[in-house]
């Protein structure tokens, strides 16, 4: 109980909530990556990121936030593979991988900044892959970018879940690898 009045004291109530939610936001992203189909993996995620983005808003990191409001739009759009010819485009990631390069112009405060939006122009183009274990597998260096940009902002709920992220990637990939026939 002492740890949490410190937390509230030190960096205020808000700060807190924007933890819990990201605890939430958490869960979610974790079990995106244990689920068997593309639809289901991005469907997931997409309310990770709604929940991320809400956290990033509540500590006034504003490239972080952004980046997971486009990331949900994105991850919906991209639950439509195969069923809309708009969204099998090919030009479908560009325009994402497009409107997350603006926002980084927009957003840019220094180089760490960048990481959310290279990692979100990156993972355009790893979501829109319908090959659920190729999205798991490609998915690991845009963490790794999270992880330093979430390290540099004071997001601690957020490290540690890009570390748990990787771990339920290798989970997810075990898992759910093709068995070589004997």
């Amino acid at each position: 109980m002492n740890i949490i009045k410190e937390l509230i004291a030190e960096n205020g109530i808000v700060y807190l909530i924007s933890q819990i939610i990201s605890i939430i936001a958490t869960f979610f992203l974790l079990i995106s990556y244990q689920q068997p189909t593309h639809k289901r993996i991005v469907g997931t995620q997409a309310l990770a990121a709604l929940l991320f983005g809400t956290q990033y808003l509540m500590i006034g990191q504003y490239p972080g936030m952004i980046c997971n409001y486009i990331g949900m739009v994105r991850a919906v759009s991209f639950s439509f593979r195969t069923k809309s010819k708009i969204i099998d485009s090919p030009l479908c990631p560009c325009v994402f991988a497009a409107m997350f390069a603006i926002s980084g112009i927009f957003t840019y405060t220094s180089p760490l900044s960048l990481l959310p939006t290279v990692a979100m122009m990156i993972s355009s183009f790893v979501q829109w892959n319908i090959k659920a274990q190729h999205l798991r597998a490609l998915t690991l260096p845009t963490s790794i970018m999270w992880l330093i940009y979430n390290a540099s902002c004071g997001a601690v709920i957020a490290v540690g879940t890009e570390l748990l992220s990787e771990i339920s990637i290798f989970i997810g990939l075990f898992r759910f690898r093709e068995k070589k026939n004997k």
